[in-house]
């Protein structure tokens, strides 16, 4: 005679019952391995990382209504797309002030550009790190004089850029030096004396340029010179153009000082005018990484 089945046995055999039946009903078998967790890598934490950062800054910037923060509310969209947008993952960012935001993401960008090794993603970073850089030393004048250019403005030894790019921007260095010759010479008291200096300044960066191994001389005793009140600024613009452009296709050994000579030069455009609101979001046309 059977014995009678307790609620105890019932019970297991509805649960194994139960797990045969939700098996068979799919392709995956008792002795398949679980998928591995993936751990993002190194490129995709720094790039969440600022993000994240940008997200903040737009976040900040929404508050105010100076030229800054409507600078920095325009550009942090576009940052943030060229990034890839703000990981779901990432933790939520303190509601700083706008200073501190910016400067939070300025870091988070230079972090960037060197954690990124030779990822594209290092030139986008570098560029962002730059529009913060301008658009803050913009937005406050009096911090361009800690601006200028010297060793640190320069290429090393290991310098991977092409010379033919070094003797264009030696050339162009020298052409504003010669414009600002012809300011001077149709100003007179401070406006006079600021225009040679600058003049002096830009000769200067011609000749530490030419004095690298290799750069040809493509200077010229006259220039045909614009006589329009705004070419200064234009040609500051244009040789700022130039650097951000190598820095963000640089090889990381040029990163640092293509970075400093493109924050120097469009110092010498704020100087002339160049205001938070005129500073690209991403100087050098940078392009995004692939996803």
């Amino acid at each position: 005679m059977m014995a009678p089945m307790t609620w105890r046995g019932v019970a297991k055999g509805v649960a194994v019952l139960a797990a045969m039946t939700t098996l068979a009903g799919c392709s995956w078998r008792l002795e398949t391995e679980p998928e591995a967790f993936r751990t993002p890598s190194p490129v995709t934490i720094v790039r969440d990382q600022l993000a994240a950062a940008e997200g903040a800054v737009e976040s900040a910037a929404s508050a105010g209504d100076d030229a800054l923060a409507q600078a920095e509310r325009d550009a942090a969209p576009v940052r943030v797309a060229a990034l890839g947008g703000v990981s779901p993952t990432s933790a939520p960012r303190a509601a700083d002030d706008l200073e501190a935001a910016i400067a939070s993401a300025r870091d988070a960008a230079l972090a960037c550009m060197g954690a990124a090794g030779d990822d594209p993603l290092a030139g986008l970073c570098a560029s962002i790190a730059l529009s913060h850089e301008v658009m803050s030393a913009a937005a406050d004048p009096l911090t361009i004089a800690g601006y200028g250019s010297g060793p640190d403005t320069l290429p090393g030894p290991d310098s991977a850029l092409p010379l033919g790019d070094l003797s264009e921007l030696a050339l162009a260095h020298d052409q504003l030096g010669a414009l600002y010759e012809v300011v001077a010479a149709r100003s007179t008291g401070a406006a006079r004396e600021t225009a040679l200096a600058r003049s002096a300044s830009e000769r200067d960066r011609a000749r530490a340029l030419l004095a690298i191994d290799g750069v040809t001389n493509l200077t010229e005793p006259q220039y045909a010179i614009p006589t329009d009140a705004g070419a200064p600024l234009e040609a500051e613009l244009a040789i700022a153009q130039r650097y951000s452009s190598a820095l963000v296709g640089a090889a990381p050994q040029d990163r640092l000082w293509l970075y400093n000579a493109a924050v120097a030069a469009y110092a010498q455009a704020i100087a002339s005018g160049l205001a938070p609101g005129d500073v690209p979001a991403l100087p050098g046309a940078a392009t995004p990484p692939a996803p």
